[in-house]
């Protein structure tokens, strides 16, 4: 009889954390199904300053290192927002210390200070620390969009920004420096889910201030995975093979000629790479 008891008390209790796990995982929107190749828009507003950014790479490119699920390998399925850095920078950064063969940004300054601004009214689900130790990995489960994930790369958060934070769209969560990058990532499916280009999830009102910038559509800053399937890209482990396979990485915003394409005619080790 108490051996039943004792049993019973187990069932009971492993059914409680099931059903409370089952709740935090629906509150969370982690069994929410999603369309991937039909993703909702729900971003609410530019997650960067954009005045300050001088290129944007493409969905899929061979930009920074390969980032892929879903499927699909070897190739970036986020997008990397470069500030416009200058000579007289790259004079600064080639004066700071390296680490995995790369120089490490100063951390931002009131000079060099680029801002990142939360993209929706959501919760920080999760602050990490970089592989490439420059700033913080931001994790954001909107609101108004159940089974969507976006995660911000390289950031500095500002005092008052911790995991659990409810933030607000166009709130100032944190900076980057103008020596560095930030990256952005959305994950459509938060549990065997796959990457979505931040563009796909925009809706019009906010895409207009790109079409400001020159950029017509959408598909301007996505390689498709037809055309990458076609032309795929060469890794070796999660780094690309060769820079020269991203001779169409990005799109050049704000009137910005990238110092590095002169140095890299110069040079076979540019000082600066896109931070992972």
């Amino acid at each position: 009889m108490k051996r039943n008891k004792l049993w019973l008390a187990a069932c009971v209790i492993i059914i409680s954390l099931l059903v409370t796990g089952g709740l935090i995982a629906w509150q969370r929107g982690l069994l929410t199904p999603v369309n991937a190749n039909n993703p909702a828009k729900f971003i609410q507003h530019n997650f960067v300053d954009l005045t300050k950014i001088g290129s944007i790479s493409k969905f899929r490119s061979g930009e920074g290192h390969d980032f892929s699920n879903g499927g699909e390998t070897c190739r970036s399925m986020k997008h990397y927002f470069t500030p416009a850095f200058t000579d007289k920078d790259m004079q600064t950064l080639s004066s700071q210390s390296e680490s995995q063969g790369k120089r490490l940004p100063p951390a931002p300054t009131t000079s060099t200070a680029v801002a990142i601004y939360a993209p929706v009214d959501g919760v920080i689900t999760d602050i990490r620390s970089e592989n490439f130790p420059v700033g913080k990995q931001i994790y954001i489960t909107p609101d108004n969009a159940n089974g969507y994930s976006i995660r911000i790369f390289h950031v500095y958060p500002i005092e008052g920004i911790k995991n659990g934070s409810h933030v607000s769209a166009g709130q100032h969560i944190g900076d980057i420096s103008r020596l560095s990058s930030t990256d952005i990532a959305v994950q459509a499916g938060q549990i065997n889910g796959t990457y979505v280009s931040y563009f796909d999830v925009m809706p019009d009102s906010i895409f207009a201030s790109y079409q400001a910038l020159g950029i017509k559509n959408r598909s301007d800053l996505i390689i498709s995975r037809e055309y990458r399937d076609a032309h795929p890209l060469t890794c070796n482990g999660e780094e690309f093979a060769s820079q020269s396979q991203n001779s169409d990485s990005s799109i050049s915003i704000n009137g910005w000629s990238d110092p590095r394409m002169q140095q890299s005619q110069q040079s076979s080790n540019p000082i600066y790479k896109p931070s992972r």
